[in-house]
């Protein structure tokens, strides 16, 4: 079972406003990334809430997983520091969200201990107490700009809530190449965390000329197969859904058939309780 663990969708629904412009050439209809799944050989994906497009209302992702339940996952999107925060978890897990995504709000750069706050803070530990309740599991957008104060004060977090998987988006900014991996690497003993790469990992290293199996082989050693999954990031990044299946099909190439199959669906249907 292959599962595409974060897929960006847009729609051009009137029903459903934007916050901000996406371009016609820009769209993933649920209709359409479903006959992109079926085409390249896919059982199902997790609708990941675009933010910039949409903000924090996360109906479109949320009806479409509601209306394909046996295939789409919903992930959505909120403000951790919120009043009421707690209280929308509670709210977006009763209308089927699968799993919950915090990123620092407005993308600003932070310095010094606020860093962490929009995860990590007072208010948003009340989110983390709500999905664990709630059965949510737990999805961090980390910047480069932001990593080091992320990575930091997870442990901390994590070991607060066990009760709540988390899934550290684009291998969390970490350049793997420039090996800048001792804040990652420090995760490794915390079973719950678990390590998506994406197309835009993968686009990094090919403009560096550098092929992806390397980078998925390194990742498979240190935090198993089982705490390793894919995702294409599509309309995010940019290009041919079947050209990316291809690179996540190429990447995992060098690990075992068994292996390869956690990364590629295996981990993602588990945690997403995807496909029976």
């Amino acid at each position: 079972m292959l599962v595409d663990a974060h897929a960006h969708l847009v729609t051009d629904d009137p029903a459903y406003p934007r916050s901000a412009p996406a371009g016609q050439d820009n769209l993933m209809r649920a209709e359409s990334l479903l006959d992109a799944l079926r085409d390249n050989g896919l059982h199902g994906a997790v609708a990941v809430q675009r933010a910039h497009v949409y903000g924090y209302d996360n109906s479109y992702v949320l009806d479409s997983a509601r209306n394909h339940p046996d295939r789409l996952r919903a992930m959505c999107v909120l403000d951790a520091q919120a009043p009421d925060a707690d209280k929308t978890v509670h709210d977006l897990a009763d209308r089927g969200a699968a799993a919950l995504r915090l990123t620092a709000p407005g993308g600003n750069q932070h310095t010094g201990p606020a860093g962490a706050a929009w995860f990590a803070g007072a208010e948003a530990r009340r989110v983390w107490a709500a999905a664990e309740e709630t059965g949510l599991s737990m999805c961090l957008h980390v910047y480069r700009w932001n990593r080091d104060d992320v990575l930091r004060a997870l442990p901390a977090v994590v070991r607060g809530f066990p009760g709540v998987p988390v899934v550290l988006d684009h291998v969390a900014s970490v350049d793997v190449a420039d090996r800048e991996t001792g804040l990652l690497l420090a995760l490794v003993d915390l079973p719950q965390v678990y390590v998506k790469v994406t197309t835009l990992n993968f686009a990094q290293l090919a403009r560096a000329d550098r092929d992806p199996g390397p980078l998925v082989e390194w990742l498979a050693a240190h935090f198993g197969a089982g705490r390793l999954l894919w995702g294409s990031d599509v309309t995010q990044t940019r290009g041919a859904y079947a050209d990316m299946v291809t690179t996540a099909r190429r990447a995992v190439a060098g690990l075992s058939e068994p292996d390869a199959a956690r990364v590629l669906g295996g981990t993602a249907a588990q945690l997403y309780r995807l496909g029976g």
